[in-house]
């Protein structure tokens, strides 16, 4: 199997061994968590200008370079998972947005000034994993609005049974020669219950994850490369960001199954600590419209 990245190679290696084997069932056969866009097709140009690539910035070659998602918040500021950039120094990576085609990408590498991951981040469980990424210099493109929780108490809105569009790079074929396409592949996935979860996973997904997918050979699923990609819900004609691509099972020999998601609404206040042009949307009192705010 051609992996793309010394830095995806890592990923799969610390999902691998770093998750407890408790969190998955036994075999019938046992599951290996990957770094987990399957079963996809491919995204329009234009449609997602705020996504972001990942790089290896010792591989010239934007295909072999990506290793995983991200999106741009602010000028200056990309959101990714925890585990895409834990222990990585800024100089061995480069980012870059607005990504479709990996091959025939002509836009800017930016590279990275800091990296922060949040400080709560538990790579064990891979729980609260989040992390943002300072560029060096602004990308042009707009920044994604991410979704936010109650107006009047911050409570995270639920999900559950919603339908929800994933992005990334990552593996997109279960049989014969593994395929991580060029282009940016979408698929849509339904939020489930954490009970669900639960049934695969050994236990229930933490308050600050989403639990999406579907059951065991349905192919799709995110995949591996995916990791910070974003799981995105619309709200008004408006794409909002709602998680980020955590962990999984074995999305290769299951054929998809359901992933958790870093629940975004969740890390709103970690997020605006460096992002001061941060975009949220938020609810209002129940029976009343979404609004979209500017967050300051």
């Amino acid at each position: 199997m051609h992996l793309k990245s010394k830095h995806l190679v890592l990923i799969l290696l610390f999902l691998t061994l770093l998750l407890p084997a408790g969190a998955f069932p036994a075999d019938n056969g046992t599951e290996t968590p990957t770094a987990k866009v399957l079963g996809g097709t491919d995204t329009l140009p234009g449609t997602w200008p705020w996504m972001a690539a990942l790089l290896d910035a010792s591989e010239s070659n934007l295909y072999y370079a990506q290793y995983c998602g991200g999106v741009l918040v602010g000028a200056n500021w990309v959101m990714t998972a925890a585990h895409c950039v834990d222990f990585v120094n800024p100089g061995d990576i480069e980012v870059a947005v607005g990504v479709r085609d990996l091959n025939t990408y002509s836009g800017p590498r930016l590279a990275v000034s800091t990296i922060i991951v949040h400080p709560d981040f538990d790579s064990t469980w891979l729980v609260n994993d989040i992390a943002l990424i300072e560029l060096a210099a602004p990308a042009t493109a707009e920044p994604v609005t991410l979704f936010s929780g109650n107006s009047r108490d911050n409570t995270p809105p639920s999900l559950q049974g919603r339908s929800t569009t994933l992005l990334g790079w990552g593996l997109y074929n279960t049989s014969g020669y593994p395929y991580f396409p060029s282009i940016l592949q979408q698929v849509d996935l339904p939020v489930v219950s954490g009970s669900a979860c639960a049934s695969i996973f050994g236990i229930a997904p933490a308050a600050s994850q989403i639990c999406a997918g579907y059951p065991a050979g349905q192919g799709k699923d995110a995949c591996r490369g995916d990791s910070g990609g974003p799981l995105l819900v619309r709200v008004d004609n408006h794409w909002v960001h709602a998680g980020l691509v955590s962990y999984g099972t074995d999305c290769v020999r299951q054929g998809g199954f359901y992933g958790v998601y870093t629940r975004t609404s969740s890390f709103i206040d970690f997020v605006r600590q460096h992002v001061p042009d941060l975009r949220v949307t938020t609810t209002i009192p129940a029976g009343l419209p979404w609004i979209l705010l500017l967050m300051h």
